[in-house]
């Protein structure tokens, strides 16, 4: 099983990215944004993980947090995230980060197909990240050093994320908007490689309507997209309209119960569409999970159905250097 999903995100990310690099930057680095489809820019609450994803949603209230992420992703990959925010006297509240996926020890081929030794792959992510607030506007970048490694070869990256967000000071209700991954390359994997950065442009609105105990979130995704083609691993799968317009279109909720206890919920339309079966998703594009809030500490589960074989899980624990001094 173990090598029939290697297999599987092989062809899946060699046929998506043949063109582009670096997709790991646009992967969730947190347990939230993963059970919301996998994308979310418009958190209303300063969420110090999805500050990765929208630096405007950093503010100085989640001073002094500190965010551990772990994701056992596919095939033996895993997936860890880091995540700190501390004061730097006059500039204020800075976020830093490290996003690290270990794709774990493969095997080395010649043309032949005989294994001839074994070589390791990483990807890293490091981030600073900083926001700025003008009444019910705020106003967000990150800078990011990117590293991607296979056996001998690599290529680094020098990126920021330009990101705003309104709140709307009377109704439960935010939008919104970043521009991600603008920049360029400092080495590439060998002189001859043109490796494309995943520039995105992402949209998207969280609300929750009065008296009722939800919290939705709508994120629009690939905004700039230059193809109209959606991957499919089944070329004869029939295709319809909505499918190539709500490709775009991640959905969330969230089931309030109470301060300290939320229920998630999310759609990836796309994520269904290109990893069903016969036309059959078996569940791909769905996801659930959990968040528990227990005095300085908010856990929280998700589970996203990537494929009819199987699902990715999320792990993540927040608190705050308060609260752990205490222990250490």
């Amino acid at each position: 099983m173990k090598t029939i999903y290697a297999l599987f995100f092989l062809i899946f990310w060699s046929s998506l990215f043949a063109q582009q690099g670096f997709h790991f930057l646009n992967l969730p680095n947190s347990s939230r944004v993963a059970v919301l489809g996998g994308s979310a820019v418009s958190s209303n609450d300063h969420d110090i993980a999805m500050g990765y994803h929208n630096p405007a949603i950093l503010g100085d209230s989640t001073l002094g947090d500190v965010y551990i992420m772990y994701h056992p992703y596919f095939a033996g990959i895993n997936r860890i995230c880091t995540i700190a925010q501390f004061s730097t006297g006059k500039i204020g509240p800075i976020t830093a980060g490290i996003l690290f996926t270990d794709y774990g020890t493969l095997d080395e081929t010649d043309d032949l197909g005989t294994v001839v030794g074994t070589f390791q792959a990483q990807d890293y992510v490091l981030h600073l990240g900083k926001s700025h607030s003008i009444g019910s506007f705020t106003m967000g970048i990150n800078l990011k050093m990117a590293g991607s490694y296979i056996s001998t070869m690599g290529a680094n990256a020098l990126l920021f994320d330009l990101g705003g967000i309104y709140r709307s000071p009377h109704q439960n209700f935010s939008v919104g908007m970043v521009i991600k991954n603008i920049g360029f390359l400092i080495t590439d994997f060998t002189v001859d490689e043109e490796t494309s950065l995943p520039f995105n442009i992402l949209i998207g609105t969280t609300f929750k309507p009065e008296h009722m105990p939800f919290r939705f979130t709508i994120t629009a995704t690939d905004l700039v997209r230059t193809s109209d083609d959606l991957y499919v691993s089944n070329l004869s799968q029939n295709i319809r309209q909505s499918d190539q317009i709500f490709r775009y279109f991640n959905f969330g909720a969230a089931l309030i119960l109470g301060k300290r206890l939320e229920l998630n919920f999310g759609y990836n339309h796309r994520q269904r569409v290109t990893f069903s079966l016969d036309e059959m998703a078996y569940g791909a594009g769905i996801s659930f999970g959990f968040l528990l809030k227990a005095n300085s500490y908010e856990f929280q589960f998700s589970n996203s159905k990537i494929h009819a074989a199987g699902a990715s899980q999320f792990f993540s624990i927040k608190t705050n250097t308060s609260a752990l001094k205490k222990i250490f």
